[in-house]
């Protein structure tokens, strides 16, 4: 299992166009070859700009890398820098699961 965490942080007059844009990944994200779950999270009790992570597991590296190289990666990323976040990527091999 492959994982990836984008740390999103963005202003609060932007977080709704950001859960709406991403609102979108949930149903868009099953047909991926190789993603096994999407998942969209508001970081909880922190002061300042909201912080969201987009948390994606990949069957395995390789299908992970063919997704941001495909032509749907680049369509569903076009209009992504509206929102004014900026985003930190993390990445992680699964040890246990």
């Amino acid at each position: 299992m492959y994982v990836v965490m984008n740390r999103l942080t963005v202003s609060e007059e932007n977080t709704g166009r950001l859960e709406e844009g991403f609102s979108r990944s949930v149903e868009r994200m099953k047909s991926v070859p190789g993603c096994v779950a999407f998942t969209f999270l508001k970081e909880d009790g922190i002061e300042g700009d909201p912080v969201y992570i987009s948390m994606t597991n990949w069957e395995s590296e390789e299908a992970f890398h063919a997704w941001t190289q495909s032509e749907a990666f680049r369509a569903s990323h076009r209009n992504a820098g509206g929102t004014g976040a900026h985003g930190e990527i993390h990445m992680y091999r699964a040890v246990f699961s």
